[in-house]
């Protein structure tokens, strides 16, 4: 009989790759809330009409794809998601000669060169997939709760040994989530609103890049144009559905400060694309909103900033 194990202690591991698709150790480990990551590979019939001698099966098949990726989620902390975010957003900087640090993630042409991830499957095995790259990351949180990201990668491929022994994850000593007590108020357009839940996304348009002469995708490039938005609910608001039909643009910005650590928010020449107040019940209304960010030729639609006592932008 197979082992059993169990999902607790499940975490993941990351590693920069200086050559794209060549794996490296894992230095940078946070513990897990979820993970689909996985190696998938696309097997199809060959297109010859043989069959058997009897009936009508085909009888032979070829691997079409060779394919690595999925999504995992993890808790989003003042201290541990610095290396997450520059390689979402494609640069980073930091500034301060002790701490706090000042770090600084805006968007850039392309996303680093590539991520090695260890995805540390519970009680049991673990699975390197390399090659990785975030196509898009989601930060979210609601009245009562802690902040959660969750990433899509796209992968090149897995390790030669499908599922070995699990790694070993060394965590920071430092614990710092971001908690829904910490967020301040939205500002936009000169007004500030509180908030019931915050959803940010970016999406950065990556596709897998099949060539002759391999089953593993090259290294995947934007194949489409980038989109971040925010979308977030309030207690309804009339100033804001009179913005959405006047088409108001404006940076819209949010902060979570938490002592002197601190995750900044700010989107750049923010539209919004919806504005949804239905009535169903005599509660309070409640108002359903989405921000799209725009890029001015100077700021290109999002800039997040953290604060906190490390002084590397992605060691953190």
């Amino acid at each position: 009989m197979a082992s059993i194990y169990h999902g607790r202690n499940s975490a993941i591991g990351f590693g920069v790759e200086s050559t794209y698709g060549t794996a490296v150790s894992r230095t940078n480990w946070r513990p897990l809330i979820s993970s689909s990551l996985t190696r998938t590979i696309e097997k199809v019939p060959r297109p010859t009409l043989r069959v058997g001698s009897a009936g009508a099966m085909r009888r032979s098949h070829y691997v079409q794809s060779d394919n690595a990726g999925g999504s995992f989620s993890v808790e989003a902390s003042y201290e541990s998601i610095g290396l997450l975010l520059h390689n979402l957003m494609g640069a980073s900087a930091t500034t301060g000669g002790s701490a706090p640090y000042t770090h600084t993630y805006t968007i850039a042409d392309d996303v680093p060169t590539g991520l090695t991830i260890e995805n540390v499957r519970g009680t049991g095995t673990s699975e390197v997939l390399e090659g990785c790259r975030l196509n898009s990351g989601t930060f979210a949180v609601s009245a009562g709760g802690v902040m959660t990201c969750e990433f899509d990668v796209i992968g090149e491929t897995g390790a030669a040994t499908p599922r070995g022994s699990a790694g070993t994850p060394s965590f920071s000593t430092t614990d710092a989530p971001i908690l829904h007590s910490h967020a301040g108020q939205l500002s936009w357009n000169s007004a500030t609103y509180d908030l019931i839940d915050m959803s940010l996304t970016v999406n950065n348009a990556l596709a897998v890049r099949q060539h002759l002469g391999s089953s593993v995708t090259a290294k995947p490039l934007r194949s489409d144009f980038q989109s971040i938005e925010m979308s977030v609910t309030v207690e309804v608001e009339d100033q804001l559905y009179a913005d959405f039909i006047s088409d108001v643009e404006s940076n819209a910005t949010l902060s979570f400060v938490n002592g002197f650590r601190e995750f900044n928010i700010e989107l750049h020449n923010a539209y919004l694309s919806a504005a949804s107040d239905p009535i169903s019940d005599a509660n309070v209304v409640r108002q359903s909103l989405t921000f799209i960010a725009q890029s001015d030729g100077t700021n290109e639609g999002l800039k997040l900033t953290v604060k906190n006592d490390n002084s590397s932008a992605t060691a953190n």
